[in-house]
């Protein structure tokens, strides 16, 4: 996909790697919709890379609340009446140790990771089937076949997003001519895994440079880093015995807090 004059749709756009998706994509002259929850920060983004060539709009918008995401759909739709790529990044990751077990992390964690997604699908998918066009990238994570100890609500989130994806990918394709695209990060240096150290992660720019490449290439599924790709398929393809016998602590990697009984 060229991105010259297309409508362009980001969500967690203030964020790390949505920021530098925004910075990169807005050399590319096209109309760029961003939300993010900080509206502050929306603001003065849109105020620095909108250009002669890029345009840029935004609006708050919360994707726990199904009608924050009904509403950017529809702002979008109203100011430019197409959508011809979204590209869907909003996310937390919080561990949750077995010492705290506590369901409400991983409600939480769902309801960003995956229902804040799905709404965007529900609202999205209209638009795009009667455009018989457009694509939708949405940010999964790498390590999605497995749970790794410690991140069971970020892991069980992501997983399911990218069943959701896979699921919805070969019809949207045949019937509808949409694009669908899974984006699968290892680690990447944003805010979001700030006192995490991931051997091998990449910054947040290199990550968007990879992603814009994957997307403009027509891929279905976007993985970086190459190193870890590799390893994660090493561990993947462990028997269930030998990858419990792993150690717990190298595998929920360093900074991961100690946590007391309750």
């Amino acid at each position: 996909m060229d991105f010259k004059e297309k409508v362009i749709l980001i969500s967690g756009a203030t964020g790390g790697m949505g920021r530098e998706l925004v910075k990169i994509i807005a050399k590319d002259g096209c109309k760029l919709v961003l939300f993010a929850r900080n509206e502050g920060k929306l603001k003065k983004l849109c105020e620095e890379i909108t250009s002669n060539k890029t345009t840029c709009i935004y609006k708050k918008c919360d994707v726990k609340n199904k009608n924050n995401v009904k509403d950017a759909v529809e702002f979008t739709i109203k100011e430019y009446g197409r959508i011809d790529l979204a590209i869907l990044t909003a996310g937390i990751l919080v561990p949750n140790p077995i010492q705290t077990f506590n369901s409400e992390v991983i409600i939480n964690s769902m309801e960003i990771n995956f229902f804040g997604n799905l709404y965007f699908f529900e609202y999205l998918l209209p638009i795009m089937k009667k455009q018989k066009s457009s694509i939708i990238a949405t940010v999964s994570t790498l390590p999605d076949k497995r749970g790794w100890p410690g991140w069971g609500a970020y892991g069980a989130s992501k997983a399911a997003l990218s069943w959701l994806i896979e699921s919805l990918r070969a019809e949207a394709k045949k019937l509808y001519n949409i694009k669908l695209i899974t984006i699968k990060p290892g680690s990447v240096e944003t805010p979001m895994i700030e006192g995490y150290h991931r051997k091998g992660a990449v910054s947040s720019y290199k990550a968007a440079k990879i992603i814009v490449k994957g997307i403009k290439a027509g891929k279905s599924i976007i993985k970086f880093p190459i190193s870890q790709i590799l390893s994660i398929k090493m561990m993947e393809l462990l028997p269930a015995k030998v990858y419990d016998g792993q150690s717990i602590e190298e595998l929920k990697g360093d900074g991961y807090p100690v946590v007391e009984e309750e």
